[in-house]
């Protein structure tokens, strides 16, 4: 059975682990300054690229003690609403919660919904008061707010621990990271090293070098090179484990972060990661086979139905990572689309190639990619198919883009405004495919260049239009009520004396959404 064995005494099998901590609040007040300041100070040189950025990542930091150092891993979830379902993911991973709370502005709607999350997933709560430092900051005022979302702190009689930081002057950040171990040693956490490694991917993409790569954060056991994972969507054997750093590790132990490659394909965010004894194993945990293809689209399964068919903007979605598309996909779908239908035929991670290409010409649609390549072979092909591709830094650059681009598919909305009405009083003579024509302006106002509906004893009979207009024989750029006037009018009948003209104008309008 080797280190699979089941020990008979299954707590002599348990060793402290070290705690899993994810830092949530609003996303103004200081979330990612904290874990900034957290990072340059406390942890182990890592290669994690530009900060803190929209992706979940995860890192160690070690915390100096009279025993050595001690290790806490952090995970990154963003701040953004659209993010919602990756923050909430990433506090059911965690074993300790940081609320992180302006102490000027107080409580917001996304610390409601930190603390919503927090409580879902039963973990305890830490509060970091943060900005502590500037004019106006009033914990206690916070407090209360707490208290009226039932959070209530140990100073106020409650049993959650607060501490008072400044990301910014790097106040009090190592007097919350001993919080951090003191409320893990009160939890008494603790991992069986010797059941079946079991994780959770917090991340996951594809390489187009290395392929399929998985951010894990290990639950129990000991992750080695070479076992053979799975969870519901994919399965592999592991050719490369890295720890957070990037460097090759031998063997993870629970509570840190590492990145495995040997999937076949990127498992879905989220899923459970098992070590099974042989690829056949791993293959029978498989329930759905592609982790992002998508249920039929709407619009497309309406066409196919034979319902009302609008007009649509096609296109596919590539990213870097499978984080990356869960928040697109959220925002995309939010936008409207009464008018001119969005169908993402594809979400998929990885570089934008050929194949993108041919497939996007053959839905007549566009490629936009977030955070990913393109290389120069496939950029010609594209511009010899004639294929928009797009590359964004920013989620919501992608989405005015995407609204942009239904903008134009949308067409333009004609809005007829009513002008002058107009009685025939005189005809004078046809001269090729026009006639002049006199008459009364009954009410309003009009140019040359307008349009007419001819009516005859009150039905129409009849379109045209005023291409010139005259008093006392000379030319003149209006005509209003009261006036009588000589005009120029093409049209597809023959008009009479006492015909009655309602003259009008269409302008086009920019389509909304």
């Amino acid at each position: 059975m080797g280190y699979y064995a089941i020990m008979t005494n299954e707590i002599e099998n348990k060793k402290a682990k070290q705690p899993v901590v994810v830092v949530m609040g609003h996303v103004d007040h200081g979330k990612s300054s904290l874990l900034e300041a957290i990072r340059e100070d406390f942890v182990i040189t890592a290669k994690e690229s530009g900060g803190i950025t929209q992706h979940i990542g995860a890192y160690e930091v070690a915390v100096p003690s009279a025993e050595g150092d001690q290790r806490i891993t952090f995970i990154d979830t963003p701040g953004h609403e659209a993010f919602s379902a990756m923050r909430q993911r990433g506090a059911k991973v965690a074993d300790i919660a940081i609320l992180v709370v302006d102490a000027v502005e107080g409580v917001k709607d996304q610390t409601k919904e930190a603390i919503k999350f927090i409580k879902t997933a039963n973990i305890p709560m830490l509060v970091a008061f943060n900005k502590i430092d500037k004019p106006g900051a009033d914990a206690e005022k916070v407090k209360q707010q707490l208290s009226q979302n039932d959070v209530l702190v140990e100073s106020w009689g409650g049993k959650v621990p607060s501490v008072k930081v400044s990301a910014k002057m790097k106040q009090g950040i190592k007097e919350l990271l001993e919080t951090i171990l003191l409320m893990a040693e009160m939890e008494e956490l603790k991992a069986d090293l010797l059941a079946i490694p079991q994780g959770t991917v917090i991340e996951s993409s594809l390489d187009a070098k290395k392929g399929a790569i998985a951010t894990l954060v290990l639950e129990k056991g000991i992750l080695k090179n070479g076992d053979i994972v799975g969870t519901n969507s994919a399965f592999g054997k592991i050719k490369r484990l890295l720890n957070f750093q990037g460097r090759e590790a031998s063997e993870i132990f629970p509570g840190q972060p590492c990145r495995v490659l040997g999937f076949e394909t990127p498992p879905v965010v989220g899923e459970v990661v098992v070590v099974c004894e042989c690829l056949n194993k791993a293959k029978d945990n498989l329930k759905i086979k592609d982790s992002k293809v998508q249920e039929k689209p709407k619009q497309l399964q309406a066409e196919q139905e034979g319902e009302e068919v609008k007009k649509i903007f096609n296109v596919i979605v590539k990213a870097d990572v499978h984080g990356s598309l869960e928040a697109i996909e959220h925002i995309l779908q939010a936008i409207p689309t009464e008018k001119v239908g969005l169908r993402v035929l594809r979400y998929s991670v990885g570089d934008i190639n050929a194949n993108d290409v041919k497939e996007a010409e053959s839905i007549n649609g566009a490629i936009f990619g977030f955070r990913v390549k393109v290389d120069e072979s496939t950029k010609f092909l594209a511009q010899q198919k004639r294929v928009k591709i797009r590359i964004f830094e920013v989620i919501y650059e992608m989405v005015q883009e995407a609204r942009q681009e239904m903008l134009i598919v949308l067409a333009p909305e004609i809005k007829r405004i009513d002008l002058s009405q107009l009685k025939i009083i005189a005809y004078f003579k046809k001269a090729k495919d026009t006639q002049i024509i006199g008459g009364k302006v009954l009410e309003g106002e009009f140019t040359k260049n307008t349009m007419v509906e001819v009516f005859r004893n009150d039905e129409m009979i009849g379109k045209g239009r005023i291409k010139s207009l005259e008093r006392e024989k000379k030319e003149v750029g209006k005509a209003i009520k009261g006036q009588e006037v000589g005009m120029m009018f093409s049209g597809d009948i023959k008009i009479e004396i006492d015909d009655v003209f309602k003259i009008y104008r269409e302008e086009k309008q920019k389509g909304t959404l």
